[in-house]
């Protein structure tokens, strides 16, 4: 069990987590669902950084210490505008909080603490590397492919360690709002070293390109391609995510010499650019939880705002299928969203679980086994102003309905109020 403390950081003033594998935040604009879960996010990646590093130094390239890494990476996600306030961080890797990372700011001072556990894991693997540096050993050898094959291993068994200490073997990916983005890029944009300035957003466009890159045949053939070069493929799971795919696209990406298409459900196709707002804005989402499925990948992913500009049938659909991913290996999420639908579906879910344990026949015929949530795993908070509160109702074991409900309710209250006026003058 990994856990976050958050004080007066960005929107967030008072804040202790534990992390679950289905996390849940809505809330109006500027509440602070995305400081939560990009903090999350900041802490459980630094894994990857890490081990980059650790590899920089095994090639004896330019690395940084291990703390200088949590710095830069710190900045690059949140900006120095954030040490306008001081404030706390703490990210706990393990159970007995043995493991942790702790951070503390202000305009002035950064301070950061590495555990002990955790520090003297990085000061004994940097120092064996050193003494076999000193020593005369295929990292000192002439033999290319003998060097090539120590450091290798070195940066294996280094992975290995940082996983089993951190308790995490996920790779992380965080998911930005703002997709649509994407669908206005070509490649050639890439060739011109474009640079967003915003990090999340620079290290999706990369896996943008690279999902571009993979798409030249329909989803179909993906997989049997995939099988056919003696990959472990679950089918059934990986043609139910190509099924909800073309649901929610109303059709099929591909990318091949003519260029970026989606080809629709009658035969004719649409360019990319000239798709509909839903199409492009869900695009890169459903392509990238297709790659995943289909490796059956162990991932941490923090998904923005899923619902953007889809119908909520579509929006049903689209958490289905992160539901899907969840339930693969070890998998973990994080939505963001404004949406009701995207509780009232999350809460199906949790529905076809627990009454599918006793009708499991008729409950999966109406909604597929593999999307089912079981209660324990997911975690549900109201955020505004700052302040989280779960929304777990405690009697029905479900999300709490007035949260799903409340922005109808205020719609139709304004609506009684007014047609109750409007009556009563009739009346008069």
């Amino acid at each position: 069990m990994q856990k976050i403390k958050i004080k007066n950081f960005g929107p967030i003033k008072d804040l202790e987590l534990n992390i679950k594998d289905f996390m849940l935040f809505i809330g109006p604009q500027a509440s602070g669902k995305s400081t939560i879960a990009k903090t999350i996010f900041f802490f459980k990646s630094l894994k990857e950084d890490f081990i980059i590093n650790y590899a920089r130094l095994v090639r004896d390239d330019d690395a940084e210490d291990f703390s200088t890494i949590v710095k830069l990476k710190f900045f690059d996600i949140f900006g120095d505008s954030i040490l306008q306030n001081s404030f706390e961080l703490s990210f706990y890797y393990d159970e007995n909080e043995s493991v942790f990372i702790k951070i503390s700011g202000n305009e002035k001072d950064f301070n950061l603490d590495f555990s002990e556990k955790l520090q003297d894991f990085f000061i004994d693997e940097t120092n064996k590397l050193s003494e076999l540096k000193n020593q005369t050993s295929p990292l000192t050898s002439d033999d290319w492919s003998e060097i090539k094959e120590v450091e290798r291993q070195f940066i294996y068994n280094f992975k290995k360690k940082c996983s089993e200490i951190l308790c995490d073997d996920r790779d992380s990916i965080f998911v930005p709002a703002g997709r649509s983005f994407y669908s206005a890029l070509s490649d050639s944009v890439a060739h011109l070293n474009f640079k967003p300035s915003d990090f999340l957003i620079q290290s999706f466009t990369k896996k943008v390109f690279t999902l571009k890159s993979m798409f030249n045949n329909p989803m179909e053939k993906i997989i049997q391609l995939r099988k056919s070069k003696g990959y472990d493929v679950d089918s059934e799971k990986a043609e139910y995510t190509a099924f909800l795919i073309r649901k929610i696209l109303k059709g099929e990406y591909k990318n091949d010499i003519s260029g970026e298409k989606i080809y629709l459900e009658d035969g004719k196709y649409v360019n990319l650019n000239f798709a509909s707002s839903g199409q492009q804005e869900s695009l890169w989402i459903l392509l990238l939880l297709f790659i995943i499925i289909l490796e059956q990948q162990n991932v941490f992913v923090v998904i923005e705002e899923p619902e953007a500009h889809l119908f909520p049938e579509a929006q049903k659909d689209i958490v289905a299928l992160i539901a899907l991913l969840s339930n693969m290996k070890q998998s973990q999420v994080i939505i963001t969203t404004h949406s009701p639908y995207i509780l009232a579906s999350v809460n199906n879910l949790i529905m076809a679980d627990k009454v599918g344990k006793k009708h499991f026949d008729k409950v999966s015929k109406r909604i597929n086994k593999y999307s089912w949530l079981e209660r324990e795993k997911v975690y549900a908070a109201f955020v505004q102003d700052g302040n989280e509160k779960e929304i777990i109702d405690k009697e029905f074991d479900i999300i709490d309905q007035k949260y799903i409900d409340s922005v109808s309710r205020i719609i139709n209250d304004e609506f009684d109020f007014l047609y109750e006026l409007e009556e009563g003058e009739n009346y008069e």
